[in-house]
Parts: structure tokens; C-alpha cells; sequence
């Protein structure tokens, strides 16, 4: 039977004459067993997550005392509740969705109803701070799996190249409201004011340049240092001359940046490489710690990592063209204007090229999105919608789950392993050869896989 031919099935009612225990929670044939089970798998993983989380959040923003004595403890239970309920949840309306119409009587009533439910009631248990993160990260991961879906199906076509011509856009519509007073939130606004520096928003004054940056003053030339701070005094002397000339370039006479365009492009494409070699060095090397003792050199490999290199010239060639264009069309036009922003954020963002990622690219259109709506409110052409991020979460959140019972190939892999480490592999017990003749390759991840059942609740045999 050809793809097509089993969608046209799915799409006909069918009754799945299974119980919750031959499908489901295979593990355990008591359906209050099976939810307490996934209660405590959740809970322990959840605690686990978000106090790492929340933790080194606290930490970087440099809360204080006062904030771990009481305020963490309360996000921290919050967080690993709202996650815990719904868990726990979807596992209990999985069950009772089966009671109320006596079998599981379409493909699509399994785990999408349910989950809807179950997401309702746990994202209403949640901060509202946190809500529309939540929202916007899994409509983000909603958006991947439909994808990958239809992609399985030849119902679409990979474009070349296709998460960066996204990034691109998005980058272009944030650094166009980069460079306009008032255009991004103040969050929004700081990230790209340490990416990019502040010499392209609007409003800001030109940067006087410190001429004392490029001197080396040795104050301990007679203390106990001598040595080791005459050695940095000639290094910097070697490249000095150097520096101080690329500084003293031109630079249009509307740029705002302090020292000479040239320089200001090579500054920034130099630093933005250094933090993002770093960052991916320090992923690695943290990834790599369990086998430090056992392969040493994982440690070397770690910092030498390819992956390191294309993070670092990602980020360096995305700061450099954008900052490089803007120079050049003040230069060619003479004049600076938010539309250069939107140029250069355009080019600038297919250095995504060096370092692609899906889910960097979804999220900051789905993030841009969510910006552009709330300005349309703000002016009045689009209606607001009350309680959106609740129901964005709650959709996003069943067409993942779905997606995770019938075909978890078509998963995200991360948050496919991010949904066993919670559950403690519960999602890849269930008895996905049932639902094979109806949805193609349902058991694709798991074909030897066959539950251990008690026999004296199921008439069930393996094939």
C-alpha cells in the first residue's frame, strides 16, 4: 500500500479495539499506577531541570541571597509542577478519553485531545512571565514537526538552504527595528546592543574615541612584575603601529562609531568570533567531562572541535556584514536610515551558512512574529486575543505529543529524548505495532519492540 493510500485510511473513522493497556501504558495494566508512575518520573526530572536552570540564571543575572533563600525554591516548584501536570496529565486523559467513548475510534483521538486538556491545565499552573516563552519555544517545535511530516508524506520539498533564507529574514526585520527609536522591547533591545554595540540604534550620540586605548603604560616597570609585563608591553608594541592605524582610517562623517569604519568592522567580527569559539568550546568541553578519565585527549578535541570554528565565524561574519554594509551605504548614500538595517540584516544573515540550525532560525522568526503582533495590537489593526499564549502553547504542545505517539520519527531528536528522559523511556514503551497497519512506519523507531504483558489482562500475542 502506497503512503497516499494508507492517509486516505487514517482520514476514514476506525475503530481501534485496544485498551489504554494494550496501547499505552503497556508497563502497568492499571491506568492510576500508570499516571502515579509518570507523576514521580516527571517530578524527580523536572526538579532536576529547572533548578540547574534556574540556578545558573540566578547566578549570571547575580540575584542575591534573598532570591535562593526564597524566591528560587518557589519558581523552581512552580516550574517542575507545571511541567509534572502535564506529564502526568496526559497519561490520565489518554485513559479517560478511552473510557468516555468506549475505544479509541480515530488515529488522531489518541493523543491530540488529550493533550490539549492536559496542556490547558498544567500552563495555567505556570507563571505568566514564563507563558509566552513557553508558547513561542513550542510553537517553534509544533512548526518543525508539521514539517517534517508533510516532508515524510512528499507532500513538500526541502528548499536549499531553506532555515537560513528564514534566519535571514527575521535577522532583517530585527536590525531594521534595530536602527528605529523605540522599535524593539528592551530584552530584545539589550542582546542586540552586546551583539552589535550600540554605534548603529538610533538616538545614540557619536562615541568619542579613547586615544589612551592604544598606549601601553607599564606602571610596575620596577616591581616584581618586570619581567612578565615588559614581555605584554613588547607584544603590544609589535602590533601597536598596526591597531593605531587601522584606527585612524576614515569613517563617513554619519557613522557613529568612534574610530575608523575599517577597524570598527574588524573589532567586532574579532570579539563576536572569540565569544562564540568560547561558547561552543565550553559546550563541548562540559559534554565531554564524564569521559575525561577514561580518554583524556576528549578535553583537547573538545576545544578543537570543528563545531567551535563555524560557531566563532558565524557569529564574527554576521556582526562584520551587517556593521560593513551600513558603513558602505552611508558612504554610497549619504545618509543613515532604518531601511539600511533591513539590508544589512538581510545579507548579513546567511552567514548562518557556517553554523545552520533549524531551531535558531524558527525561533527568532516565531519571536520576530510575536513582536510584529503585539505592535499590530498596539496600533490597533489587529485584534488582540485574550489568553493566546495558553492556546498556543496547548495547540503546539498536542501536535508535538501526537506526533510523538504515531510517528516519533518525525520528531525533533532532541525533544524526542528530552520526552524519554522525563518520562524514563515510558514514551518509547508504547505498543506502536497496533497502529501500523493505519499510520505508516508508526513503529519505524522501535520494529523489534513488544511489551512484556500480563497476559491475564490481555488477549494480546506477539506477531
Amino acid at each position: 500500500m502506497r503512503v497516499e493510500d494508507k492517509m486516505v485510511v487514517i482520514s476514514k473513522p476506525i475503530l481501534l479495539d485496544y485498551t489504554c493497556y494494550e496501547l499505552g501504558h503497556t508497563w502497568t495494566p492499571s491506568c492510576k499506577k500508570a499516571s502515579f508512575d509518570v507523576f514521580l518520573l516527571v517530578f524527580k526530572e523536572a526538579l532536576k531541570i529547572y533548578g540547574s536552570v534556574y540556578f545558573i540564571a540566578g547566578l549570571v543575572r547575580r540575584r542575591g541571597k534573598a532570591y535562593f533563600r526564597k524566591k528560587f525554591w518557589l519558581e523552581l516548584l512552580q516550574s517542575s509542577f507545571f511541567l509534572t501536570t502535564n506529564g502526568t496529565l496526559f497519561i490520565t486523559c489518554f485513559c479517560l478519553w478511552r473510557r468516555m467513548e468506549g475505544s479509541f475510534k480515530h488515529v488522531s483521538t489518541i493523543s491530540f485531545f488529550p493533550c490539549i486538556v492536559a496542556s490547558v491545565i498544567a500552563i495555567l499552573q505556570e507563571r505568566k512571565s514564563r507563558r509566552g516563552l513557553l508558547a513561542v519555544y513550542m510553537a517553534n517545535v509544533a512548526v518543525e514537526t508539521i514539517w517534517r511530516m508533510l516532508k515524510a508524506r512528499g507532500w513538500v520539498k526541502s528548499l536549499p538552504h531553506g532555515e537560513v533564507l528564514v534566519f535571514s529574514l527575521a535577522a532583517a526585520g530585527y536590525l531594521y527595528y534595530f536602527k528605529k527609536a523605540g522599535g524593539l522591547p528592551d530584552g530584545t533591545l539589550s542582546i542586540l546592543k552586546k551583539i552589535f554595540g550600540s554605534a548603529e540604534m538610533s538616538g545614540v550620540e557619536e562615541v568619542v574615541p579613547n586615544d589612551m586605548d592604544g598606549e601601553v603604560i607599564d606602571i610596575n616597570r620596577n616591581g616584581p612584575h618586570h619581567n612578565h609585563t615588559s614581555t605584554t608591553a613588547n607584544q603590544k608594541r609589535s602590533y601597536g603601529p598596526v591597531v593605531r592605524w587601522l584606527r585612524q582610517c576614515p569613517k563617513h562623517y554619519l557613522c557613529k562609531h568612534g574610530h575608523g569604519c575599517v577597524y570598527y568592522v574588524l573589532e567586532g567580527s574579532v570579539k563576536m568570533f572569540g565569544i562564540g569559539y568560547a561558547l561552543q568550546g565550553a559546550v563541548k568541553l562540559v559534554s565531554s567531562i564524564s569521559r575525561v578519565f577514561k580518554q583524556p585527549k576528549s578535553v583537547i578535541k573538545s576545544l578543537v572541535h570543528i563545531n567551535n570554528f563555524q560557531l566563532g565565524a558565524f557569529l564574527a561574519s554576521f556582526v562584520g556584514i551587517y556593521r560593513v554594509l551600513n558603513c558602505l551605504l552611508r558612504w554610497l548614500r549619504e545618509k543613515d536610515e532604518a531601511l539600511h538595517g533591513l539590508v544589512a540584516g538581510f545579507v548579513a544573515g546567511w552567514s548562518m551558512l557556517f553554523y545552520k540550525s533549524q531551531t535558531v532560525a524558527l525561533y527568532t522568526a516565531l519571536k520576530l512574529s510575536e513582536m510584529l503582533y503585539f505592535k499590530g495590537i498596539a496600533s490597533g489593526s489587529v485584534p488582540y486575543i485574550k489568553c493566546a499564549d495558553i492556546i498556543i502553547y496547548s495547540i503546539s504542545t498536542a501536535i508535538v505529543f501526537h506526533a510523538a505517539v504515531i510517528e516519533p520519527h518525525n520528531l525533533r531528536p532532541a525533544y524526542w529524548n528530552f520526552l524519554l528522559r522525563v518520562t524514563g523511556n515510558k514514551f518509547a514503551g508504547m505498543n506502536r505495532k497496533l497502529l501500523d497497519p493505519w499510520v505508516p512506519n508508526c513503529s519505524k523507531l522501535f520494529p523489534d519492540f513488544w511489551p512484556d504483558y500480563d497476559y491475564r489482562f490481555t488477549n494480546l500475542r506477539k506477531p
